[in-house]
């Protein structure tokens, strides 16, 4: 190993120098730091068996710039939520073992659920991934213990500072520097079933369009609509600015969404206060579209809910839009709803970010998508959840075609807590299935400032930042390396 890396190093200082990898700094010392980190990054990744010792080291020490497809309540760890729990005086149901503010035969406290090894490491699988796949026990498919999890930690994850603090201070430890996270709804819902009726009679844009126009103006003649938004951003601002989550270290920026297994009116209603919400606050800084898209309301209504964001996007230009499309894949739904998912999130909603896009391989017209995809739009890539969730990695993983015909990519993490891995983990995972190279690693961390939803100051500022503590970093794998060769 030794002898080899230091003939690579020789022959690429020969042969090849180092203008053609490194992009910003014209100092020798910079420019030999990034070859020789480019080097040492190759030798780790080389053959069969890619050292996965050395790339945890390598990626925890990386920076990697910015998450951008990160649920809040689902990047919390389990055993965070319990000290929340704990602190708050509740209790946990050892039937359900869901929270419960009050006592009862069947409640105990954390401490002594934590004293009971056996209930303990039965909540964790309930509340989490952990163990799902190393032994066999009474479990549900793994896509619905995964979104089944939310419903046992949703009660204790509305602790907006204390969770804000948490991520923060765990994205620092990790090198991360932004963080784009889901954080909640606005938590509006005006049901219509007059207008539910009406809508799904008529299919047209212009119809919809017109419906969408009057159902709007019902709303926005509601004052709870108003003060629904108001509070929310209130709350968000509050915790944001209460926790300091912005410094030079760190910066945080909030998605709001809503949920597309619900009847038209209550998802309009909900996309509509999340568009307000946004425009009115610079914290709030795009719209999502959240849960299974194999739901039959999720797939029954799927075009619908894209017209819905056509609207919303018509009448909120400068709000942006990154959607959950393609989260699937084949033998989850019947082969005709894999066809269209990610075309339409793009044609009709316009998302600016494709979160997950899986389905690409089975959707109608799919190179012309593939296309339209690098001109247009950014892919969010979660490996781990996509393993976990859709049984899909290594080489079935989209990612191959995203990669060679060089779509823009941002590397996410989903639901880190949920999960139980981190950011470094899912680049460990890139490199030793797909063994990319240090410069498309690099690139892929500045897309991630690149094609996130700051404003332009902002990435100017993360980016600078980026760029010394790449530095830095290859500075020290230098020396790191040069240890190793010794």
């Amino acid at each position: 190993m030794k002898p080899k890396l230091a003939l690579l190093i020789v022959i690429a200082f020969a042969f090849t120098g180092c203008s053609h990898i490194h992009s910003r700094s014209s100092s020798d010392n910079a420019c030999t730091d990034e070859v020789k980190t480019a080097l040492f990054f190759n030798n780790i990744i080389e053959g069969e068996s890619p050292n996965i010792a050395q790339l945890n080291l390598f990626f925890s020490e990386m920076p990697k710039g910015g998450d951008l497809h990160h649920h809040y309540s689902g990047s919390i760890y389990v055993e965070t939520y319990l000290d929340w729990a704990e602190t708050n005086n509740q209790f946990i149901d050892t039937k359900t073992l869901k929270i419960s503010k009050d006592k009862t035969d069947t409640t105990v406290t954390v401490n002594e659920l934590r004293s009971d090894t056996e209930l303990y490491r039965r909540l964790l699988t309930l509340w989490s991934d952990k163990d799902y796949s190393n032994h066999y026990h009474l479990q549900l498919p793994p896509d619905a213990n995964f979104f089944k999890t939310f419903g046992y930690f949703g009660y204790v994850s509305g602790s907006y500072e204390k969770g804000l603090l948490v991520l923060k201070e765990r994205a620092i430890k990790e090198n991360v520097s932004y963080i784009e996270t889901m954080i909640k709804s606005v938590g509006y819902s005006y049901p219509d079933t007059v207008f539910d009726e009406n809508i799904r009679n008529n299919s047209g844009d212009e119809e919809v369009f017109s419906l969408l126009d009057g159902q709007s103006s019902k709303i926005d003649g509601k004052a709870l609509f108003k003060k629904t938004i108001n509070d929310f951003i209130v709350g968000i601002e509050k915790a944001h600015e209460n926790v300091s989550v912005d410094d030079d270290q760190f910066m945080m920026r909030y998605q709001t969404y809503a949920s597309r297994n619900s009847t038209p009116s209550k998802v309009f209603s909900a996309l509509y206060a999340a568009f307000k919400a946004v425009e009115t606050s610079e914290l709030l800084v795009g719209v999502n579209f959240v849960g299974p898209e194999n739901g039959a309301v999720a797939i029954a209504d799927y075009k619908l809910h894209m017209q819905f964001f056509a609207y919303l996007r018509k009448r909120f230009p400068g709000v942006n839009v990154a959607l959950h499309a393609g989260e699937l894949t084949l033998g989850m739904v019947r082969p005709k709803n894999l066809k269209f998912h990610i075309s339409q999130a793009l044609h009709i909603a316009g998302a600016q970010r494709i979160g997950h896009g899986v389905d690409l391989p089975y959707e109608e017209d799919a190179i012309d998508l593939l296309e339209e995809i690098k001109k247009n739009t950014v892919v969010e890539i979660n490996f781990t959840s996509n393993e976990f969730i859709l049984g899909v990695k290594g080489q079935e993983h989209p990612y191959l075609i995203y990669s060679v015909y060089d779509v823009p990519i941002v590397i996410c993490t989903d639901d880190s807590g949920v999960s139980r891995n981190n950011l470094s983990r899912e680049y460990v995972l890139l490199a030793s299935r797909y063994k990319p190279s240090y410069k498309t690693v690099k690139k892929y961390a500045y897309n991630s400032i690149k094609y996130s939803f700051l404003s332009e100051g902002d990435k100017e500022t993360l980016i600078k930042s980026l760029d010394d503590r790449f530095e830095k970093f290859e500075s020290e794998m230098v020396k790191y390396s040069d240890q190793i060769l010794k």
